[in-house]
């Protein structure tokens, strides 16, 4: 696959990861930068990350799109090579840029200690995901500047120290304070309220991940439901806006623009998903697909690994693909999803008259957010079947992975988590012709890294599990 570029968009710095040096600094010049523009600068890497450089690999492991016949493991074990350049990134232009304004914004009189939150939250957002998908990664000796092979922490140590993070990330914020502000804030313009809000919910996230490996974090997700000020309204949702402009486009639109002639004609509908949608009855088949060139109007048909790609295969939509289409790193469905589980699974009070409440909502959110008409919305999403003992686990994985079908870093942890090895709902197979026997569990370390740091894991292939994935 071409490599997608993103010269336009890229970040505005990409500071190194090493030692800190004095070499070629002119004594007459000021060093010191805004924490405001770093901040800003790794926003936007990590967006970018998030909705280029990883969203067709990891849509593929998850089965979530498919792409020529070969998605799954086949494809994602050649997709590798596109997301080496995502760990490298991920510490210099995000991890290293945060890091350095957290220092300058300490070293202020007074503090600006929503900007310092506002920082911290971010890193643990970063570092959360980037351990989600490789696993054991550096956490506690990286983007200092002071240690050249830092080592890699445990997958749970790097949970439990984003969760840090955030917990002191929310002690330090003063909603009446000023932070950093738009335009240097991308996702809130520097609205703090949201800000504690997103923080509360990234650790719902975060705990959830790690929940059924470390069975003490139920009394966490407990507590943390208990004391509210969580994500409450679509309009408290995290996202990075795009918008129809030359260089400030969605990088997914911007790959068809360039590479396609503005014709979708690479992704497809994965049997997977397409099957569950039709299983359900969901109305959301026609807003996440559109007809193939040899399809009618209104039929669909998913590209699956034995026959290939037809004139009919049925492609993701395009108003899914939209220059405008904003990045949504947290939103209102998911959120009310998680509370929903919470309360099936008996973290949380109300029984399941009160979880299937929240699950109906956060179906009717997920449904509008992807364009179905708020009456057909309410509907569907009255009927769905009430949550009991025994089918909570099935009904609300399944409304979790549909819900995330645009968001595949988060969908790919939801896969994982939702159901013991081998027994993931959806269920899915490995494609033929697939390079070991298992699904997709892990990003593989890239050749870079082990190379240059002998602290670096090896010997772990695609299908090893990662700690929380039990």
């Amino acid at each position: 696959m071409k490599k997608i570029l993103y010269a336009a968009l890229l970040a505005l710095t990409s500071t190194g990861c090493f030692r800190n040096s004095d070499l070629n600094i002119d004594p007459n010049r000021s060093i010191t930068v805004d924490p405001a523009l770093l901040f800003s600068g790794a926003s936007t890497q990590f967006s970018l990350l998030r909705v280029g450089e990883l969203t067709w690999p990891v849509a593929l492991m998850s089965q979530m799109w498919a792409s020529g016949g070969r998605w799954g493991l086949a494809q994602a074990q050649y997709d590798q090579t596109r997301i080496r350049s995502v760990w490298g990134r991920t510490y210099t232009d995000v991890l290293k840029n945060l890091e350095v304004a957290i220092t300058i914004a300490q070293s202020t009189q007074p503090v600006n200690t929503n900007a310092v939150a506002q920082c911290k939250i971010m890193k643990a957002f970063a570092y959360s995901q980037t351990s989600l998908l490789w696993g054991d990664i550096p956490f506690t000796e990286a983007a200092t500047g002071t240690v050249d092979l830092p080592k890699f922490d445990k997958q749970a140590d790097v949970l439990n120290g984003c969760i840090a993070l955030l917990d002191e990330a929310t002690a330090q914020i003063d909603p009446a304070g000023k932070g950093i502000i738009a335009p240097n804030d991308l996702y809130y313009g520097g609205d703090m309220t949201k800000w504690r809000k997103f923080a509360n919910s990234l650790k719902l996230r975060i705990l959830f991940s790690m929940v059924d490996a470390d069975p003490t974090k139920a009394a966490a997700i407990r507590q943390l439901l208990a004391a509210g000020n969580l994500i409450s309204a679509t309009t408290d949702a995290m996202q990075f806006q795009y918008y129809n402009q030359p260089g400030r486009q969605n990088p997914r639109f911007s790959f068809t623009a360039i590479f396609r002639g503005g014709v979708q004609s690479d992704w497809y509908a994965s049997k997977v998903v397409y099957d569950l949608l039709a299983s359900l009855n969901d109305p959301r088949i026609p807003y996440f697909f559109q007809a193939g060139p040899g399809a009618s109007a209104n039929e669909f048909v998913a590209l699956n690994t034995t026959e290939g790609y037809t004139p009919k295969s049925s492609l993701v939509h395009m108003n899914l693909l939209k220059p405008d289409l904003p990045e949504v790193s947290f939103s209102y469905s998911e959120q009310l999803l998680l509370e929903a589980e919470s309360i099936a699974r008996g973290f949380a009070p109300g029984g399941f008259d009160l979880a299937t409440q929240r699950m109906r909502a956060g179906v009717r959110a997920s449904l509008v957010s992807f364009g179905v008409p708020a009456a057909q919305s309410d509907a569907y999403a009255n009927q769905l079947p009430a949550l009991t003992a025994a089918n909570h686990r099935t009904v609300l994985a399944q409304q979790q992975y549909l819900d995330l079908f645009m968001r595949p870093v988060e969908g790919w942890v939801q896969l994982r988590r939702s159901g013991a090895l081998g027994q993931e709902i959806p269920a899915m197979t490995t494609p033929a012709g697939a390079p070991v026997a298992g699904l997709v569990r892990r990003l593989l370390y890239r050749s870079e890294e082990i190379n240059s740091n002998p602290k670096t894991p090896t010997g772990l292939a695609v299908d090893t599990p990662q700690w929380f994935d039990k």
